[in-house]
């Protein structure tokens, strides 16, 4: 099946929240809004999140108040880069 564009703000998106990941953490939204290298707000931030977790590329997990950004192995599959 071939796979959908992806826009570069999803790949920055999704490679902040991997690479987090990767090292054992999860991001939550504040965070991530933190993180990213263009201008947006914070709501906007919240509709690509929930734009992402819609197309399972991510789950929202509340963990206490937060809640954290973890990757599924879609995700994985669609926005990690390819081995060379």
């Amino acid at each position: 099946m071939a796979k959908p564009r992806r826009t570069e703000k999803q790949k920055e998106l999704m490679g902040l929240i991997l690479k987090a990941a990767g090292e054992g953490r999860y991001l939550t939204p504040s965070e991530l809004h933190e993180k990213i290298s263009y201008e947006a707000s914070y709501g906007a931030i919240r509709i690509s999140i929930k734009f992402l977790a819609h197309q399972g590329m991510i789950e929202k997990r509340p963990v206490g108040n937060y809640v954290h950004l973890v990757p599924t192995m879609k995700g994985y599959d669609w926005f990690r880069p390819a081995a060379s």
